[in-house]
């Protein structure tokens, strides 16, 4: 029998736990892929009327003596009108604007983050740092219709309890 391989959290993981518990945010709206803004039936996708936030690993690492780890995150933030040529700056710009004033909310910033990801409940973390790098920049590539603010996070965060072998 082996013996099957410890859980550990991911950047991803992490990243989008913790912007998911922002006041005003929700785990819906938090994700490394931006889904389809029309629903199968023709109707508006939920994350319209909110906005969606996207995370990607940009750079950073792992600690190479602690088990800290240090990314810098990638954060983008979409909001839409279907239908509309018109972007919604405005509601990007109150995403963003909220994830970073969450970066200088110093007695929040660690929270224990408890993460599960398609069923499987990861061991739970807790970020000890947060700050932006980059300001949040207007991205004109993408369809007409969509207001994109782009930035970097980067964290350091810790698995709660963490033992090393």
């Amino acid at each position: 029998m082996t013996t099957p391989l410890p859980l550990d959290g991911t950047d991803e993981l992490v990243c989008t736990q913790w912007i998911a518990t922002i006041p005003g945010f929700t785990r819906t709206m938090v994700g490394t892929t931006l889904p389809p803004d029309v629903n199968a039936d023709g109707t508006p996708a939920l994350w319209v009327a909110t906005g969606f936030v996207t995370v990607a690993v940009a750079g950073g690492g792992p600690d190479p003596e602690l088990p800290v780890n240090w990314p810098v995150m990638q954060i983008d933030c979409w909001a839409t009108v279907p239908g509309s040529n018109k972007p919604p700056w405005n509601q990007a710009a109150a995403l963003a604007g909220a994830i970073r004033r969450a970066t200088w909310d110093r007695r929040n910033i660690s929270r224990p983050l408890q993460i599960t990801a398609n069923g499987i409940a990861y061991p739970a973390a807790a970020v000890r740092t947060a700050y932006m790098p980059t300001a949040f920049r207007r991205i004109y590539d993408d369809q007409g219709d969509y207001a994109r603010l782009q930035a970097d996070l980067a964290l350091s965060w810790v698995t709660v309890n963490d033992r090393l072998y």
